[in-house]
């Protein structure tokens, strides 16, 4: 007879049976690979690997040494610095994308940031080395364009970060830590995704505010250093980004990287800076932040969107327009101001000189101001020719092969290439136009930027110019 406690386990045992013959076969096929499910990683697997034979030849590794101008310094440098007597190196490496088959290599400005030209490398993904040229490049949006001394290359196909979703898959390639540079110029890759959009770090890359960092898209896919100036793809294989900048504790990857958007404005910039060209950006003179709730309420401005003014700098535009501390910028130009680095972003792509109209809270009313935005200093830097020289309300610059076929100026035209006209200034008044080519003052020929400078001091009143456009029509103008 069985008692009552044997019973018991009796039962636990054969429960504990029945429930193993009722999941064995749930286990089981749970166990085996779906064959849908394996079809589509493989799938998945051939489109990146696809993407990488593609994208590949556009793909460069950079290597720099960087100068510290001052050996007698007592800042601590890093231990790699070749120190001597005249000059202290910094070796970098970085990445770049080609974005025209004659030689044009896009990168970041910082990875080239305080380097001699003949201390720049590139080396292409067959491994060759090619010299670089010259190097144009914009500090503020942290972008730079190298020419170098290659032909037939393979431009890298553009995307558009309008396109681009939180959790889209995103490919990193180029050259960290050197593993490119060092080993036949191939480049390493990494996967992941979008893991957001509209990011802005500016303040916490540059407190001095001389770059700006927004718009970023933000991936888990693996960026470490020397993956910046290289691409981040998306599926297709078309540039969305250049990778920037890494959140890390460690001084590598942890899954937070950065790269700033391809987009309308990216790709004006990167155009002017292809053409060997100043690049533009609006300025008010204020400093912006992210209003709170009790800021609102005081402004009487809505509930989201909107740049909280903290204050305006005196003699900007921002200053004559009668922008005030506490002031809550709800439009710029007829378009609605989603954040703070919305603002940023508009008014920097604002032409300079043109009045737009702004919508503004303040104490509970909303205003239409006028504001006529300025230049925002910048420096163009063009290394591998001599920097450019202003002079009667124009920006010149000697030509390079580079600039000749951006403005198709044949090779037997000497001079200097007009960069930039300063509205209502002595050249605008000229006729002169941007594009054009200065070859002559009075009576002497101009070929170089040091032959203006020699004869600059001597030139007074009124002069006689002669400047030729694209389809080499001179013309003599006069200069006020």
């Amino acid at each position: 007879m069985i008692g009552p406690t044997a019973f018991t386990n009796l039962k636990s045992i054969l429960l504990a049976a029945l429930m193993a013959l009722v999941w064995a076969p749930v286990a089981v096929r749970a166990a085996e690979p779906s064959l849908g499910n394996l079809r589509q990683v493989e799938m998945l697997q051939r489109t990146l690997a696809d993407v990488a034979d593609t994208v590949r030849p556009s793909v460069v590794a950079i290597r720099t040494e960087r100068h510290f101008d001052n050996p007698e310094s007592d800042s601590v440098l890093p231990d790699n610095v070749n120190d001597n007597l005249s000059r202290r190196l910094f070796p970098a490496v970085g990445s770049g994308v080609v974005i025209d088959p004659d030689g044009l290599i896009l990168t970041n400005e910082h990875v080239i940031q305080d380097a001699l030209l003949e201390d720049i490398t590139c080396v292409l993904s067959n491994g060759q080395v090619v010299p670089v040229l010259e190097v144009t490049s914009d500090p503020r949006s942290d972008l730079a364009v190298l020419r170098v001394d290659a032909k037939n290359l393979k431009a890298i196909r553009m995307g558009d970060v309008a396109d681009v979703r939180q959790g889209h898959f995103v490919i990193v390639m180029g050259n960290p830590f050197g593993t490119a540079s060092d080993n036949g110029g191939r480049p390493a890759m990494s996967f992941g995704v979008v893991s957001a959009l509209g990011q802005e770090l500016s303040r916490q890359l540059d407190p001095l505010g001389e770059r700006y960092y927004g718009n970023l898209i933000q991936t888990d896919a693996r960026i470490n250093p020397g993956n910046s100036g290289g691409p981040l793809l998306n599926i297709r294989g078309e540039l969305i980004g250049i990778n920037t900048a890494i959140s890390t504790r460690s001084g590598a990857s942890e899954g937070i990287g950065y790269a700033i958007s391809i987009d309308k404005r990216t790709r004006e910039i990167i155009a002017r800076l292809a053409r060997g060209e100043q690049v533009e950006y609006g300025y008010l003179g204020v400093d912006l932040d992210v209003p709170t709730a009790y800021e609102r309420a005081l402004a009487g401005a809505p509930s989201s969107g909107g740049a909280l003014v903290r204050e305006v700098r005196p003699g900007t535009p921002a200053a004559t327009a009668g922008l005030q501390s506490g002031d809550i910028i709800m439009e710029y130009d007829d378009e609605p101001v989603q954040s703070r680095d919305h603002l940023v972003r508009v008014v920097g792509a604002s032409r300079p000189g043109v009045e737009v109209s702004m919508l503004v809270y303040r104490d509970k009313q909303s205003l239409r101001l006028r504001v006529r935005p300025d230049r925002r200093p910048t420096e163009l830097r063009v290394a591998g020719a001599a920097a450019p020289f202003s002079w009667r309300g124009m920006k010149l610059a000697e030509l390079s092969p580079a600039t000749r076929r951006a403005h198709k100026i044949a090779d037997e035209v000497d001079g200097l290439l007009v960069l930039e006209v300063d509205p209502n200034g002595p050249a605008q008044k000229a006729g002169i136009r941007t594009g054009q080519v200065l070859r002559q003052v009075g009576d002497v020929p101009i070929n170089s930027l040091k032959r203006l400078r020699d004869i600059a001091p001597s030139l007074s009143g009124s002069l006689k110019v002669i400047v030729t456009g694209a389809r080499q029509n001179a013309q003599v103008v006069t200069l006020p």
